[in-house]
C-alpha cells in the first residue's frame, strides 16, 4: 500500500483524476463519480464558491445526509483554503442556528427534504437569523447545477491566486463537538491534520481494493474525517448512504461491493441481528473497524465470522481522529479490554497526577473557532491537548486501556471512581446493551454512583442480580447505589446515551 503525501487534502481529487481517472470515487445505489469527474465537479464547485464571495478562512456550511454533494463541497471549499461545516438533518432549528450563529458562514447550502422533515422553511428563517450568510443554495436538481454554473465565469488570475495561498496548517473543516457538558465548539482542523490522521490510519487499516462505507453523520468527526478523507487520500471509494440502517447497510455492503467499515459497536450489533445478514452476510467485507466505545467479546467472536481483520482505537473530535491503535493478530480478549498503543509520528502521554491522556501531533486541533479562552484552557503550557480522558497502560502487553472522563469522575466516601470502569463492567452481563453511571449528591457518601441500563431487546434483568453482578467484579466502593433498568433511554447523535440529559431529567423531578 502506497499513499501519496500531499499537503492539502483537496489536491487529493487532482492527484487520482490523473492517476486512476477512471475508478470509482463517489458511489451510491444509483448514480457514481470516478474520480475525473470527481475532480471537475470539485473544480466547478471551488468557483461558484468564490463566485459567492468565499475566501480563505471564511466558513461554508451544508446541512445534509452523507451523499455527492457533500464531498464535493467539502473539497472545493478546502481548495479555496475555506473552512467546511457539517450539518446534520436530524439537528433542531435551534441547534442549528445556534451553531450557525457561532460559525458565521458565507455560504449556506442544504438539502430540500429527507424523512418527511421538509428543510426549505428552516433554511430560509437560518439564512435570516444569520446575518453573515450571503447566499442560500439548495442541493436538490436542478439547483445544484445551477449554484456549479455561477463560476463560469470567474476571474481566472484571481481565482489560481486564492487556492494557490492555501497551506497545509490552514484549517479546512470545523466539527463541533457533541455538547454533553455545555454548549458545543467547534474545533478547527486543519488540511495537515486530516491528511496526516487519514494516512495513519491508511497504515494501521487496509483493504484490496478499499471502498469504504460511510454511513456516519457528516457533522461528526467519524464522518467527516474517519471515513471521509482516509478513502480520499487513499484513492479508494467513498460508498455513500443517507443514513444507519443495518438492513440497508447488509444491501448497500453486497451489492456495491463495499471491503471496509468503520461503525460503532452499536451498529454491528444491529447488523448481526437482521435477517438480511443471516441470509446475505457480507463475504465482501475484508476489515471492520470500531471505535467510540468497546465491543463486547461475544460480539467480536461473531465478528470474526465475517473477517479476521478487526480493529479498535480511540480517538476525539479535538484529536481530528485517532491517537491510539490497537496492533494487527491480537486476541479477542484484548480486542474487547483495550484501545490501543501510539502509533509513529504521534506523543502520546499519561499526566503523572489525574491519568489524563495528552497529545501533541499534526492531527490535533488548531483550537476552537472564536473561543481563545477555552483553546487555551484546552492545551498544557507546554503545548499538548489535554483531552480530558483517562487511561491506563498495561504493564505486560504495553496497550492502554480507557478508565473514565476526568469530568465524570466522582468522590464517593473518600474514594475517586471513574464511570467508564463501572460501564464496561456492566455491559459484560448478557443482559445489558449499554449503561451509564453518573454521581449524585450524598449526604452520607458526598456523592453516590447511580447507573441506567439499557437491556438488550426481549431481556429481563432484575436490580438484585445486575447488584450481584457488580459486586462479583468490582470493588464493594464502585459498586453504584441505585440501578433504573430500561428499555428506551435518550440517545446522543452519535450512537452513546446522553448523560446530560439523564442529569436533567433526574433534577426536574
Amino acid at each position: 500500500m502506497r499513499v501519496p503525501e500531499l499537503a492539502l487534502i483537496s489536491d487529493y481529487p487532482r492527484h487520482y483524476a490523473a492517476a486512476t481517472p477512471n475508478a470509482d470515487a463517489l458511489v451510491e445505489q444509483k448514480r457514481s463519480y470516478n474520480w475525473l469527474q470527481f475532480e471537475r465537479a470539485v473544480d466547478r464547485c471551488a468557483r461558484a464558491l468564490y463566485t459567492c464571495g468565499v475566501r480563505r478562512g471564511e466558513r461554508v456550511a451544508l446541512l445534509s445526509v452523507p451523499q455527492a454533494e457533500y464531498l464535493i463541497l467539502f473539497m472545493a471549499t478546502a481548495r479555496l483554503g475555506a473552512i467546511w461545516q457539517g450539518l446534520n438533518p436530524r439537528q433542531t432549528r435551534d441547534e442549528l442556528s445556534y451553531l450557525l450563529q457561532d460559525s458565521r458562514p458565507k455560504v449556506l447550502l442544504g438539502m430540500e427534504q429527507f424523512e418527511g422533515r421538509d428543510f426549505r422553511k428552516d433554511l430560509r428563517y437560518l439564512f435570516q437569523q444569520c446575518s453573515s450568510i450571503a447566499s442560500l443554495h439548495t442541493i436538490g436538481e436542478p439547483d445544484f447545477s445551477d449554484f456549479l454554473a455561477l463560476g463560469a465565469e470567474v476571474d481566472e488570475t484571481d481565482f489560481s491566486r486564492e487556492c494557490a495561498s492555501v497551506r497545509a496548517e490552514d484549517p479546512c473543516l470545523v466539527v463541533y463537538t457533541s455538547g454533553s457538558t455545555g454548549r458545543p465548539k467547534g474545533a478547527l482542523l486543519s488540511h495537515a491534520s486530516v491528511v496526516t490522521s487519514a494516512r495513519t490510519q491508511c497504515r494501521h487499516w487496509w483493504a484490496e481494493p478499499l471502498r469504504i462505507l460511510n454511513n456516519l453523520p457528516i457533522n461528526h468527526v467519524g464522518g467527516a474525517v474517519q471515513l471521509s478523507c482516509q478513502a480520499i487520500v487513499a484513492g479508494g471509494a467513498s460508498v455513500l448512504m443517507p443514513r444507519f440502517d443495518a438492513e440497508d447497510v447488509v444491501k448497500v455492503v453486497n451489492e456495491l461491493n463495499v471491503t471496509f467499515m468503520h461503525q460503532i459497536p452499536m451498529m454491528y450489533q444491529k447488523i448481526l441481528e437482521c435477517p438480511q445478514y443471516r441470509e446475505m452476510g457480507m463475504a465482501c467485507v475484508q476489515s471492520l473497524v470500531w471505535s467510540g466505545s468497546p465491543c463486547p467479546q461475544d460480539m467480536i467472536r461473531k465478528l470474526r465470522e465475517i473477517t479476521p481483520q478487526l480493529y479498535t482505537s480511540y480517538g476525539s473530535t479535538e484529536l481530528g481522529g485517532e491517537a491510539l491503535y490497537m496492533p494487527d493478530d491480537v486476541c479477542d480478549e484484548s480486542l474487547a479490554s483495550f484501545v490501543g498503543i501510539p502509533p509513529a509520528g504521534y506523543q502520546v502521554r499519561l499526566d503523572p497526577d489525574s491519568n489524563e491522556i495528552q497529545v501533541r501531533s499534526k492531527t490535533v486541533m488548531s483550537g476552537y473557532l472564536n473561543q481563545p479562552e477555552a483553546t487555551r484552557e484546552a492545551f498544557t503550557e507546554d503545548g499538548w491537548l489535554k483531552t480530558g480522558d483517562c487511561a491506563e497502560v498495561d504493564p505486560d502487553s504495553g496497550y492502554w486501556r480507557i478508565a473514565g472522563r476526568i469530568k465524570e469522575m466522582y468522590k464517593s466516601g473518600g474514594y475517586n471512581i471513574y464511570p467508564r470502569e463501572i460501564e464496561l463492567t456492566l455491559e459484560q452481563h448478557p443482559a445489558v446493551a449499554m449503561s451509564a453511571v453518573f454521581g449524585v449528591p450524598d449526604p452520607v457518601y458526598t456523592e453516590k454512583g447511580v447507573a441506567y441500563i439499557l437491556l438488550e431487546a426481549g431481556a429481563r434483568l432484575e436490580e438484585a442480580d445486575i447488584k450481584q453482578f457488580c459486586k462479583q467484579h468490582l470493588a464493594n466502593y464502585k459498586v453504584p447505589k441505585q440501578f433504573f433498568i430500561r428499555r428506551e433511554l435518550p440517545m446522543l447523535p452519535i450512537g452513546k446515551i446522553d448523560k446530560a440529559q439523564l442529569k436533567t431529567m433526574r433534577s426536574s423531578k
